[in-house]
């Protein structure tokens, strides 16, 4: 199927051999309505129908186009812009007198250096047989406008010129276009043959190095990994890390290569000489005459194959392990970079550029943090910890602060076991060095919130005064919920569990509706004791006191199950209401600040650190950093909630156990990750430094030097097995 542009009034098509790029309609909504509404189409177009939709870039400024690096062909190509709306639509004869090359003093340096035009060829070169059914027609001189010209794909295999019937080359050049060759004006050449192997060559193959002392093997232009399709857009496809790849196998690989490009001579198997480097394969083919070629299915990046450096790279950066990836290939047989290899390029590249970013990253949060306080803003900040096992068995443990006001993360850091006494040492030693980091930048913490650790608590009264601390309402009402599940389960004290659910909401409403004051939020969380005994009005100090609920009805009143005063029920609740340890720590909890943002941080460090796996230190702060940049760009607004086609706000129907009812959840829209797309950039670029070097430790990410176990040194494996007994040995000398 050959696309059409969908402008209204224009007729260029989208063909193989066509020069004109066609862009597809950009994949934001916003975006797109613009190009529809441009292009006077219904906003009502089905999203199906617009996929197939093509514009040509007759329709665009010069301005919407901008220069970006296409690393396979190591030079720079012109792409439309993300911002750029169609404007231009012009009448026929207009658009005829647009496509004419003209003021090419912007890229006729750039073609000069990338493409090699040959000139007066040395007759050597073989003619091409005649004989061939693969045609391309060559439009005979006109005196119309449009300069009709033949667009040459650049193959990378060797291909024979008739150089007796084509006796000048010219090179013409469109601003937006690639290299294309004038038809000469004084030839009466109407049509020009190509062979079918010749037509494989330009669709299927990446140029190799020339032999000096094969006059015949011509190169025509620099590599290039075109593919053609008749819905695709070329010149929007090739090159770059983001080009699309296939999943081929090797035997239909190897039926494209049973020919000479170059004289059609049969290849065999002695022939072909394939070389497999991790996920790339090099095929070299030399026919019986003498011709040669090389065909790479991916290119090199300063010596590696790109794909090598790519899979690795997208193994860790979207949170999954080698293991898993190499067992989910392996059952294809897929062939993919050894492990050694995937560590050395994590170590060396992979690592050091996610470092690098989200430096970049919490250096402008940072400094973003520092200008708040020249503004005589204060800082309130949440704080917790993540270990990666359960128990007091973690190696590990990540504390993040967190910004209460934009729910960025803030600052994390990553505690080994070895650098505490224990592991339950790990958490304040964590708090600890990022509250002092933060004050030492001269950010002003006023206030910090946290769970009711005891080592956390005797720490801020000590050493941080004049930072006010805060504790999480979530925290402290699940201590009691845990209580009072526990009296509940007592048979004397049955009567309590229908208002176990009750008393932890009133928990929240007295901490959120006290406004600051500390009596105030103890006198309404004590009110609950009179409250479930029915009693609605009551006298304290002489002040007569209310429940803020709207009067009950009579039946109302009659229907509940109030606990009688003095009952066990009762008196396990007035237990642990007035318990004196929750009363002192009430006094924290008047500002109504919890860390319920920093769970969903904690939950997303899942997907890139999952507890039941061990990574080395490098590797966990490496994954950390991910996540936080995950974290952050999808936290830096409130999310959407995702509607359905008619414009419904979409929920899911959850089942909850624990209170044995059906709840709707809202379901948000996805979460993005454009973070990736830099690292991944910033990794080729660390790949083409020539200063940066492969499997070298200088290249690698410094960490702190770490005991490997606490207190204990590690013996000899000769020390353990000369020590080891085992029963069954002895079992046998007995015997």
């Amino acid at each position: 199927m050959v696309n059409t542009c969908v402008a209204k009034g224009c007729e260029n098509k989208q063909k193989t051999y066509s020069n004109t790029m066609f862009h597809r309609f950009p994949k934001s909504v916003e975006q797109r309505r613009l190009w529809l509404a441009a292009l006077g189409i219904p906003p009502t177009t089905p999203e199906m129908k617009i996929n197939q939709y093509r514009v040509c870039e007759e329709h665009f400024k010069r301005e919407d186009y901008e220069k970006k690096m296409q690393y396979a062909l190591k030079k720079k190509v012109l792409r439309l812009k993300k911002t750029a709306v169609p404007s231009v639509f012009d009448t026929e004869a207009e658009r005829s007198a647009s496509s004419m090359p003209g003021d090419l003093g912007d890229v006729q340096e750039e073609v000069e250096e990338s493409i090699h035009l040959f000139v007066e060829l040395p007759q050597s070169t073989p003619q091409k047989s005649r004989t061939s059914d693969f045609k391309a027609p060559l439009p005979s001189h006109s005196t119309a406008t449009r300069k009709k010209s033949l667009s040459v794909l650049a193959p990378s295999w060797t291909q024979q010129l008739d150089t007796a019937s084509l006796p000048m080359v010219t090179a013409v050049c469109s601003p937006r276009r690639g290299l294309t060759f004038a038809e000469p004006q004084d030839t009466s050449q109407a049509e020009m043959d190509i062979s079918a192997s010749s037509a494989f060559d330009i669709s299927m193959t990446s140029e190799p190095a020339a032999e000096p002392a094969d006059t015949s093997f011509v190169p025509l232009s620099t590599p290039s990994s075109s593919t053609t399709g008749s819905s695709t857009n070329l010149s929007d496809q090739t090159g770059g890390w983001r080009e699309r790849k296939w999943i081929v196998n090797e035997s239909k690989l190897i039926e494209l290569f049973q020919r000479c490009p170059s004289c059609g001579a049969p290849l065999c198997n002695l022939n072909r000489h394939k070389k497999i480097v991790g996920s790339q394969i090099t095929i070299k083919c030399e026919c019986d005459n003498g011709h040669t070629g090389e065909w790479q299915s991916c290119p090199d990046t300063r010596g590696m194959p790109e794909n090598n450096l790519l899979a690795s790279a997208a193994t860790l950066f979207t949170g999954a392990t080698y293991t898993d990836i190499a067992d989910w290939a392996g059952l294809l047989n897929l062939q993919l970079p050894h492990n050694t290899t995937y560590n050395n390029i994590q170590s060396s590249y992979l690592i050091p550029t996610i470092e690098e970013t989200y430096k970049k990253q919490e250096n402008a949060i940072r400094a973003r943090l520092i200008c708040q306080t020249l503004d005589g803003e204060d800082l309130h900040i949440c704080g917790d910890g993540r270990s990666d096992s359960p128990g007091h068995s973690a190696k590990y443990t990540t504390y993040s602060f967190m910004d209460d006001t934009t729910k960025q993360i803030v600052l994390f850091d990553l505690i080994q076991v070895t650098q505490a006494k224990s592991s339950v040492a790990m958490e304040p030693m964590g708090f600890k060095k990022g509250l002092d980091k933060l004050l030492n930048d001269g950010i002003a913490v006023k206030v910090v919130t946290t769970d009711r650790h005891p080592s956390i608590r005797k720490m801020m009264r000590e050493d941080y005064p004049d930072v006010i601390h805060q504790f999480d309402p979530w925290h402290v009402t699940k201590g009691i919920k845990k209580k009072l599940v526990v009296a509940a389960n007592r048979s004397t004290c049955k009567d309590l569990a229908p208002w176990i659910r009750s008393v932890t909401n009133h928990m929240w409403w007295s901490s959120s509706s006290c406004k600051g004051d500390t009596k105030e939020l103890q006198r309404r969380w004590t009110s609950i004791l009179h409250h479930i005994r029915g009693v609605h009005r009551w006298e304290e100090d002489g002040t007569e006191y209310r429940c803020f609920h709207d009067d009950l009805s009579a039946d109302e009143q009659r229907m509940k199950k109030w606990l009688k005063h003095g009952s066990p029920a009762y008196t396990a609740l007035y237990e642990v209401v007035m318990d004196t340890r929750l009363l002192k720590d009430l006094n924290h909890m008047t500002l109504f600040k919890h860390t319920g943002q920093l769970e969903v941080f904690h939950n997303s460090l899942l997907k890139y650190c999952p507890k039941r796996l061990h990574f080395p230190y490098p590797s966990m702060q490496a994954r950390t950093m991910l996540a936080v940049m995950d974290h952050n760009e999808n936290h830096d607004k409130p999310r959407q909630q995702a509607t359905t086609v008619a414009g419904l706000k979409r929920y899911n129907i959850v089942y909850q156990k624990q209170s044995k009812q059906w709840i709707q959840k809202p379901v948000y829209t996805k979460t993005t990750q454009r973070f990736r797309d830099e690292i991944m950039e910033g990794v080729i670029q660390r790949r083409l430094d020539p200063s940066v070097k492969y499997k070298d430790p200088s290249s690698h990410v410094q960490v702190p030097q770490l005991a490997a176990n606490i207190g204990v040194l590690k013996p000899s494996k000769e020390d353990i097995r000369e020590g080891h007994t085992s029963r069954f040995r002895a079992k046998d000398q007995r015997t």
